[in-house]
């Protein structure tokens, strides 16, 4: 994985468990993979990952099971609550994105519905 220099690598690691569990590469229940193994695949050290899991745990998104390892949380609230504000984050950076090169709300929308329907239109194809 390829990290930004502008963001702490640990809360890099943090958004995308998140983003595997939202998308259901883990889902409720399942076990996420140790340390090491973690460690291994993003190519990161094991104390970055071990604070990104420990910020999960603190948050309630990752529970650990005393000898077994850490799994996700059963809790569908929690998952519905980490979706949202992944997408509230997303649009938000499309939004300023969006402003900063003077675009109104409703050029925003036009632009928006635009894209969607080509997107659509390709997706069918």
């Amino acid at each position: 994985m390829k990290f930004k220099d502008n963001i702490p690598i640990y809360l890099q690691i943090k958004d995308l468990i998140n983003q595997q569990i939202v998308s259901q590469k883990y889902p409720l229940g399942a076990k996420i993979p140790s340390v090491r193994d973690l460690s291994v695949q993003l190519e990161v050290n094991i104390n970055t990952i071990q604070k990104a899991l420990t910020e999960l745990i603190r948050e309630g998104i990752i529970e650990t099971k005393r000898g077994r390892g850490n799994f996700v949380t059963e809790n569908p609230q929690v998952i519905d609550e980490i979706r949202i504000k992944i997408i509230q984050q997303s649009l938000s950076k499309m939004y300023e994105s969006l402003s900063r090169i003077g675009l109104d709300q409703g050029e925003m929308l036009y632009y928006i519905k635009t894209y969607f329907g080509e997107r659509m239109a390709e997706d069918e194809k």
